[in-house]
């Protein structure tokens, strides 16, 4: 009885803490907070749900109580900037610890209790804390995979553009009408800044934003050309390396397919020789009672 009554007392706390909180920093109702999320939803401009916009509110507010290694700042602004996540980085660092934070004092009360599950709630908040801090890096690593998947075709269209014409910024706008949406977001970015300014310059950071070395050697055949050599060869050559490439990649998840499906085969087995030897015993109990 005296542990639901502390459980009871810490939850009401939790609440009392929500609200003095939420009005500290100037976070709207729950009924304006859900029309406003409702219509930026049927606009199609977001599907963040209320939780997020009142944790991300909050650690705006406390972002500038941190102070993070401008090293590391300047990669997490990079990463956030690809992912197209629209927060400073001590706001998205600051938002990583409100959510293990606020997991984390749910498991204080429960160690009067229950010590297990209190440990167990605290194991989940550091888990919280990874999962969200690491979102958009792995946000970006998922995007440079689906970009790398499409450079092999995007190398051998330079390739057969070489033949007839060394104009870079050509070639890159007419790979944009058959890109995928990923390279295609980058390719407009390229595009947009090669008009704007210098061409060797926004192809570099192009292949920074990327982040791939793929993706690196296509930049270096393309800043060849634009210092007037001829790359034919040389993108003939990249061709050829990415399609190797691509064929291994091929083979390597043709082969994680027999032993993902392996548990599941591993499982019917099991079935089928748990109804033989339901069958048989079934039988066995039958003749018994024929001796008896």
């Amino acid at each position: 009885m005296t542990g639901l009554l502390i459980l009871l007392a810490a939850a009401l706390a939790g609440i009392g803490c929500y609200n003095l909180s939420c009005a500290c920093v100037d976070v709207p109702t729950a009924q304006t907070s859900r029309m406003m999320m409702r219509a930026r939803k049927q606009t199609g401009t977001s599907n963040e749900k209320l939780f997020d916009v009142y944790l991300t509110k909050i650690a705006g507010k406390l972002a500038p109580l941190l102070r993070l290694d401008p090293i590391k700042r300047g990669q997490l602004a990079l990463t956030l900037s690809i992912a197209g996540i629209p927060l400073t980085p001590e706001c998205y660092t600051m938002k990583a610890f409100l959510t293990a934070f606020a997991t984390g004092l749910l498991g204080i009360p429960l160690f009067m209790a229950m010590p297990l599950m209190g440990l167990l709630v605290m194991g989940l908040a550091v888990t919280l804390w990874f999962s969200t801090y690491y979102k958009a890096f792995d946000l970006v690593k998922k995007r440079r995979k689906l970009i790398e998947a499409e450079l092999p075709r995007f190398a051998a269209s330079i390739q057969q553009g070489l033949a007839t014409d060394r104009d870079v910024l050509k070639l890159l706008a007419s790979y944009r009408r058959i890109a995928g949406p990923h390279l295609g977001q980058e390719l407009d970015t390229t595009v947009a800044d090669m008009r704007t300014g210098n061409y060797e310059s926004a192809l570099l950071r192009f292949q920074n934003r990327v982040g791939s070395t793929m993706l690196s050697d296509i930049v270096r055949g393309l800043v060849g050309t634009l210092r007037g050599d001829d790359q034919q060869m040389y993108f003939r050559m990249l061709v050829f390396d990415m399609r190797q490439i691509e064929q291994s990649n091929l083979k390597k998840e043709a082969g994680r397919r027999p032993k993902q499906m392996q548990k599941y085969s591993m499982m019917m087995l099991f079935c089928i020789l748990l109804i033989y030897v339901v069958v048989l015993s079934v039988e066995v109990v039958g003749s018994l009672g024929a001796f008896f």
